[in-house]
């Protein structure tokens, strides 16, 4: 068995991911890279890691009759994993495959007793057959397993939602997320990118919520020659969103208060215009995040009208003066409830108790930013999350507050008639496709 073999690097990848909380999608390029993996290699490896990841507990409840408790190596499990998904879900991949390399695995990372235990556990699968989720009475649980979602955000967005929502967003997550891009307006335009990149992704068509965006349903977009000449960038529809709703003009003072790794912030920074002083000061609160933002801005080659620096922004207020900034984003740190389908661990790594203790810290850096918004100036709250104490509840707390702000509806440049919660602008992931959102735009009136 080669070291490139796409079974092989996904029993690695996952023993990272799970046992060094190391992020799925970074790890996966970090992996597809340094082997230098085929686009067929690279695809069936991604499929994998990211199909355990989703369906994890789906596939822990797949496994319990034939594990009966035993108490396994990580490693061990995530080959287990591995192979049960593709036996289960990938419908092209024929059982022999799955059979011969989950042993020759087995064999490499481990001896022929394990060898043996895992030909077992998967032979007596075959034999028996796996149980079925549908036959869990309890219903919670059951979609709790069905979708792989943890019974308490399962509670959480029933009581918020309501089931047929709740069951609509679950069913879509585990769904392969497309991918999607920005196009870098200072450089180039969105038809001359898309008539430049269609030969290599025949399926690539503008987005359907913004006329910056370029969707695919796969493929490796972040390796062109005009990725690297920075004509685009790898950015979600929703975050796209963020940009306009600030109604920016060339010559503001902006600020992006919590800005890291940069993708928000050179969006802002394509609507202004350095000759006419228009800036955006991004902040971080970690240095090599910052060095992060510093590096985007200067692929995309917008670095003559950013300002990256380090700084908590809960310290905007002590630091900054009184009506400094014409426009303010705060993209506050949140649960990432909302980026489940590109970031699967999130399901598993959250707590019940996290969105309430994150909302301390969103308020903390509104009401850190609101006085240095110039009277007149708009604020922009959002989130990639999908809960109410993350989203309205923060901003219904901010403005009773703060009576000097008020409320408006949330400036798109497409119309968007799926969007929930107006003024406020809600994306749910089943909606269009995208990351789950929240977009909330304030003035400041006196």
């Amino acid at each position: 068995m080669t070291p490139n073999n796409p079974r092989l690097l996904a029993v690695e990848t996952l023993s990272r991911v799970t046992g060094q909380g190391g992020y799925s999608n970074l790890t996966l390029d970090h992996v597809i890279n340094s082997h230098k993996l085929t686009p067929r290699d690279a695809g069936l490896l991604t499929n994998i890691v990211y199909g355990v990841i989703q369906h994890q507990l789906t596939l822990d409840f797949y496994l319990a009759p034939f594990i009966k408790g035993r108490k396994l190596d990580n490693w061990i499990r995530c080959l287990l994993d591995t192979a049960v998904y593709q036996l289960q879900y990938l419908d092209k991949v024929p059982a022999r495959a799955v059979f011969f390399d989950s042993t020759e695995i087995a064999k490499k990372l481990g001896h022929q007793g394990i060898a043996k235990f895992v030909t077992g556990v998967l032979r007596n699968a075959q034999r028996t057959g796996f149980p079925d989720p549908a036959a869990i009475a309890d219903p919670v649980k059951r979609l709790s397993i069905e979708s792989s979602t943890p019974v308490w955000l399962v509670e959480k967005l029933t009581a918020q939602l309501g089931e047929p929502k709740t069951r609509a967003i679950l069913n879509v997550i585990n769904a392969p997320a497309h991918a999607s891009l920005r196009v870098n307006t200072t450089k180039i335009t969105a038809a001359a990118l898309l008539a430049s990149l269609q030969p290599e992704f025949p399926d690539l068509k503008e987005s359907p919520l913004t006329p910056v965006g370029l969707i695919a349903p796969g493929g490796h977009l972040a390796g062109t020659s005009a990725f690297v000449k920075g004509e685009y960038t790898m950015q979600d529809e929703s975050s796209m969103l963020v940009a306009p709703s600030l109604d920016i003009q060339p010559g503001d003072a902006v600020l992006d208060a919590c800005a890291a790794p940069g993708g928000k912030t050179t969006h802002i920074a394509q609507y202004l215009d350095p000759k006419q002083g228009g800036q955006v000061t991004a902040l971080d609160l970690h240095a090599n995040k910052v060095r992060l933002i510093n590096k985007n801005a200067k692929r995309l080659g917008l670095t003559d009208r950013i300002h990256a620096q380090v700084l908590d922004a809960r310290k905007v207020a002590t630091t900054f003066s009184a009506n400094s900034f014409d426009k303010i984003l705060v993209d506050a740190p949140c649960s990432g409830l909302g980026l489940i389908r590109r970031k699967p661990e999130i399901k598993y790594t959250k707590t019940p108790e996290d969105p309430a203790h994150l909302q301390q810290i969103q308020l903390a850096i509104l009401n850190s930013v609101a006085p240095t918004l110039k009277i007149g100036g708009r604020l922009t709250y959002s989130t990639c999350t999908m809960v109410k104490e993350e989203n309205q509840d923060v901003v219904a707390q901010f403005l009773a507050a703060h009576p000097e702000f008020e409320q408006v509806s949330v400036p798109t440049l497409k119309p968007l008639h799926k969007a929930h919660n107006a003024p406020a602008l809600q994306l749910f992931p089943d909606d269009y496709d995208t990351d789950g959102f929240f977009i909330a735009s304030l003035i400041r009136r006196k």
